[in-house]
């Protein structure tokens, strides 16, 4: 049998989020599984899974039903039951420090503000494996965690669906171990001036919630679904 990969799509479960901002990791599994035919239908390691073949390797895909701070229990137990290393690891998720449309892809690294990743490397212990970053910023003045609880918007459903592709290319190309080229396919593409951004990020449908104060909601088992800034996330 080929060795495993692991892709592990990060966000919070639930109808309650889907399409959110803080779900696009979760999307671009999705992406993947489509464009594969891979059924994510099996519950287990605390998550939905799929398996099949993505780019002539053998991938189990991930997505954590542990609410995004408490990802790294989830890919823990995936990874420790088929014995996967770090190096055969990717983890798609949402990243506010990066332009809506843009990707970026990412060997190793700090988890920056995400909860998601916090979790992951918390539980790794190592900063080294895949990750793709998706651009879902400029992120507006004001609370952080109503922004990426925030319903795509309509006038944005086309980029994140381009950006989601891109996302699954850039996937295909670490697995095919062409890694440099997704990097230098993705990674060097230029900012968007400021009339770009201002086009892209308009009517993003940001609530009135962002100029005050959100709580971060858990359930009874203290599972936070968001937020990636305060003591309260």
């Amino acid at each position: 049998m080929d060795s495993l990969w692991l892709i592990v799509g990060l966000g919070n479960p639930g109808r309650r989020y889907n399409k959110t901002w803080h779900n696009l990791g979760r999307m671009g599994v999705d992406v993947l599984a489509k464009r594969h035919q891979i059924a994510m239908r099996r519950r287990r390691f605390g998550g939905v899974t799929g398996e099949g073949r993505i780019a002539g390797q053998s991938v189990l895909l991930l997505q954590p039903d542990t609410y995004m701070n408490r990802s790294g229990e989830s890919l823990m137990r995936a990874m420790s039951f088929y014995k996967i290393p770090n190096e055969r690891i990717v983890i798609l998720y949402d990243d506010y420090d990066i332009p809506l449309s843009r990707i970026r892809i990412r060997e190793t690294g700090s988890a920056g503000t995400h909860n998601g990743m916090k979790s992951i490397i918390g539980h790794l212990k190592d900063h080294h494996f895949w990750r793709v970053r998706i651009g879902i910023g400029p992120r507006p003045a004001g609370d952080t965690v109503a922004f990426v609880l925030d319903k795509i918007g309509r006038s944005a459903e086309r980029i994140v669906a381009e950006v989601l592709e891109d996302a699954a290319d850039a996937t295909e190309l670490i697995l095919r171990g062409e890694h440099q080229v997704a990097q230098e396919r993705f990674n060097k593409k230029g900012p968007l001036d400021d009339g770009e951004t201002r086009e892209k990020t308009e009517d993003r449908n940001i609530p009135e919630a962002m100029t005050g104060v959100v709580q971060c909601s858990a359930d009874a088992s203290g599972q936070i679904a968001e937020g990636d800034e305060g003591e309260s996330c």
